[in-house]
């Protein structure tokens, strides 16, 4: 029994995630784990000597007593076991390791929090610090160009001299950030205080746009949804959406409604529509009686993804054989169902307003 008690203990304790942090269950399990091999190891070398298990309370030989108290100390291993492995189980379970690709296990410096990322292919560690701004120590990396900066930290922003450093992507889980540039200073000092190598600090400017919730209790730092490229998703939207322009221009109605989401509200300098209906009968008075000599044009400017939806800003170019329009606008598009449609979108005239019923 105390062989099969110490086994069981100690493969518990093999399959523990990280030792970084020692909890007292832990180093009470392993002398318990240590008593019940040693009493063990003392049974089976009683064996193999050929002494009799079962000896008489009136037996005078040290060996009696000695085995005795093994005996009273096994028993009591066994009621421990029996008390922390359940406790042990529930530290484990309180205190889990990181589960998925975003969540990123909290290592520790002495007491301070500690995250590994990675910077061009290389582990780096940087502490954790929601009261200070992103900053790399010097010591790690050594390119960069000297330069003025603010440093923003518990104890005030100060401007101080340091390196700006390049960042071509910064990966944190599953997160990439990539184009950055960061200070870097000299922050030897803390690694030395804690005893362990830092290479920076993560600051609650990347963390906020990371969206690192840090949960110091399980010690994990959990990493918001992988962010959207508001580009890559602009560019998925021009490719489902290509054919809308074509089909304004040439007044293909029934294709162009494909285009309108159902809930569409257009706003122009004269009127307001709303829903598909509206729309598209203003359209036709417009425009779609011009087809195919209609020509519309439109440069990007600002771009914000939201979730499903995506807004944008422009400016845009309109001719039809009766009038010129130009100016800027605003829209939303959403995808639903598959599908990218035009929820939204406000136009003004940059230019004298023309007439809307020519």
């Amino acid at each position: 029994m105390p062989l099969f008690i110490a086994a069981l203990g100690f493969l518990d304790l093999k399959q523990r995630p990280t030792f970084v942090n020692y909890r007292p269950v832990d180093i009470f399990q392993l002398v318990v784990c240590g008593i019940c091999l040693g009493i063990a190891l003392t049974g089976f070398i009683d064996f193999l000597r050929g002494r009799d298990p079962v000896e008489s309370p009136g037996n005078s030989e040290p060996s009696y007593n000695l085995r005795m108290v093994a005996r009273s100390i096994a028993v009591a291993c066994s009621w421990a076991m029996a008390v922390f492995v359940p406790a042990s189980l529930h530290a484990q379970n309180s205190i889990a390791p990181a589960t998925s690709t975003n969540e990123i296990p909290i290592e520790r410096c002495d007491r301070l929090p500690v995250v590994s990322a990675q910077i061009g292919g290389t582990t780096v560690r940087f502490l954790l610090d929601t009261g200070a701004t992103t900053v790399l120590n010097i010591k790690s990396f050594a390119s960069g160009r000297i330069k003025e900066i603010q440093v923003t930290s518990w104890s005030g922003t100060a401007a101080t001299s340091a390196r700006e450093v390049s960042v071509p992507e910064l990966s944190l889980g599953n997160h990439h950030l990539r184009d950055l540039k960061l200070p870097a200073i000299d922050l030897s000092p803390i690694g030395k205080a804690c005893g362990g190598p830092i290479d920076g600090i993560l600051g609650v400017d990347l963390l906020d746009k990371m969206a690192v919730t840090i949960d110091l209790k399980r010690e994990v730092a959990s990493l918001g949804a992988d962010p959207v490229d508001p580009k890559a998703l602009y560019d998925e939207m021009e490719s489902s959406m290509g054919s809308c322009t074509r089909d304004f221009e040439h007044g293909n109605r029934e294709e162009f409604e494909k285009c309108l989401d159902p809930d569409i509200v257009l706003y122009t300098p004269c009127e307001e529509f709303r829903g598909r209906t509206q729309v598209l009968e203003y359209m036709a008075k417009r425009f779609f009686r011009f087809a195919p000599n209609v020509k519309y044009s439109m440069n990007l400017q600002d771009l914000q993804s939201f979730g499903n939806a995506l807004w944008y800003s422009y400016e845009y170019a309109l001719d039809t054989p009766a009038e010129h329009i130009a100016g800027r606008g605003m829209a939303m598009c959403r995808k639903a169902e598959g599908r990218w449609r035009l929820l939204n979108m406000h136009n003004s005239f940059r230019e004298p307003m023309p007439n809307p019923h020519p």
